[in-house]
């Protein structure tokens, strides 16, 4: 595609911009509102945790053929689709009357993200093919990404204490409707069938093995090992033994299994996996921490997550420039660690503990994630052919959601199983330090000597 005029080119911007703006600002902004919605929804511990898994677990279902459905159909109609689906589905999320019809409309709103998020990328991507023009245009929309997150928390509060939850997601209908008009007229229409192979098997699979195991997770945190839990998850370990036969055998596979049978590519596989599991789910929990347990309003709590939000954003920023000095094997373990400090940094919470503190602990968390992102993405990539960087990022991409989902469920579990709500953070955010303490000295065993075999 050929951009013929400036008006054209903010046309796609505009559109691509804002509805990723919109799908992502929708992970963090729910962080505030949930002790809200658990009042006015009679909703349990659970329910919240569904709040955020119906989103997550859908948008990881579907992501990896989300991208394949626009190259099949047309990148712009699956990308404005996905926006007017999505922006119905808040609309839908805002008018829920109860936390079933909540959840609901949530799934419907990951199912829609699936395809803005991937196709946002893709449109950048093919409107931008010099690499240089690329570089500043996906570098900027990942400050729109950043902006997100910051944002979610900032504007979630002030929304939710003056006028309800429900305005946490009609804030999403002004924005999707602009961004729908003008990638209607900036937008050219451009696919690619070839490299648009369905893998419907294998897509069925892969939501019923992470659906199934985060119900089971959850599940075992409200109720125990009962009958139902076990059974759901010895059907969700049924799936994923499925999937990943189907996926070994398909020509077209929406997960490229015989990849993992490189040592850098399953490292940074099961690093993106465990940051999901392990480090994603501290916004969920310190949202809780701080208006349950320290009483802030939800205005109060977005304003005290700024430490973790900003601390994210300063260094995914710069975490690039490090991997490029250093090298990303070697930025990988220290950001894990790094991370793992965040995480045993909440051991020392309680619900009387000075603000500073809660700030540090913060700011070390949010640190250490947004010093994973990049490195595990470059590692994922490293060493694989050209035709392989685009499904190998998706995958890197779709295990941290993954990992995300399940650690949402679990963690969640681990909160609620506590005897006070600051004794349930320690043992919740105690297990993901342990986690990525682990991956801490696996990356930097088996990453060692990767800078002398390939280049970063």
């Amino acid at each position: 595609m050929t951009l013929t005029s400036s008006r054209t080119r903010a046309g796609l911007l505009a559109a691509v911009f804002l509805g990723s703006f919109m799908a992502l600002l929708d992970v963090s902004v729910v962080s505030v509102a949930l002790p809200t919605m658990q009042r006015t929804l009679g909703a349990s511990f659970s329910g919240l945790q569904w709040i955020v898994d119906g989103y997550t677990v859908a948008l990881t279902a579907v992501i990896l053929t989300g991208g394949t459905l626009g190259d099949r159909y047309g990148r712009k109609r699956g990308y404005l689709t996905g926006l007017t689906v999505f922006t119905i589905a808040s609309v839908g999320c805002a008018l829920a009357p109860t936390l079933e019809w909540l959840v609901a409309a949530r799934v419907v709103q990951g199912f829609a993200a699936s395809a803005v998020i991937p196709g946002a990328v893709a449109l950048l991507a093919h409107a931008y093919p010099e690499p240089g023009a690329r570089a500043k245009v996906m570098g900027l929309w990942g400050t729109v990404a950043g902006c997100a997150l910051v944002l979610g928390p900032l504007l979630g509060g002030p929304l939710t204490d003056a006028f309800g939850w429900p305005a946490i997601f009609l804030v999403n209908v002004p924005i999707g409707l602009v961004a729908v008009l003008t990638g209607r007229r900036g937008i050219t229409e451009s696919r690619d069938p070839a490299h648009g192979a369905l893998d419907l098997t294998g897509q069925v699979l892969g939501a019923l093995w992470i659906g199934l195991l985060t119900f089971a997770v959850i599940e075992a945190g409200r109720t125990g090992f009962d009958t139902l839990t076990v059974t759901t998850g010895v059907l969700g370990f049924a799936a994923l033994a499925a999937f990943i036969v189907v996926e070994l055998r398909v020509p077209h596979p929406m997960l490229p299994v015989r990849l993992f049978a490189g040592t850098r590519f399953s490292v940074a596989i099961f690093a993106a996996w465990s940051l999901g599991f392990a480090a994603y789910p501290a916004v969920f929990l310190i949202g809780v921490y701080l208006q349950q347990a320290r009483g802030a309003t939800a205005t109060e709590a977005g304003v005290q997550m700024l430490p973790y939000v900003l601390a994210n954003v300063v260094a995914a920023f710069a975490a690039g420039r490090l991997s490029a000095r250093f090298g990303a094997h070697r930025l990988l373990p220290v950001s894990y660690f790094v991370a793992s400090v965040g995480s045993f940094a909440f051991l020392v919470l309680e619900a009387d503990s000075p603000y500073w503190v809660v700030a540090v602990a913060f700011a070390v968390a949010g640190a250490g994630v947004g010093l994973s992102i990049t490195p595990s993405n470059i590692v994922g990539l490293a060493g694989l052919p050209g035709h392989r960087s685009g499904i190998a990022s998706a995958t890197v991409n779709a295990a941290r959601q993954t990992g995300t989902a399940l650690g949402v469920a679990a963690l969640g579990a681990l909160l609620a199983r506590g005897s006070t709500l600051p004794a349930g953070l320690h043992l919740a955010m105690g297990v993901a330090g342990i986690v990525l303490l682990a991956v801490t000295v696996l990356t930097a065993a088996t990453l060692g000597g990767a800078g002398r075999r390939t280049a970063d």
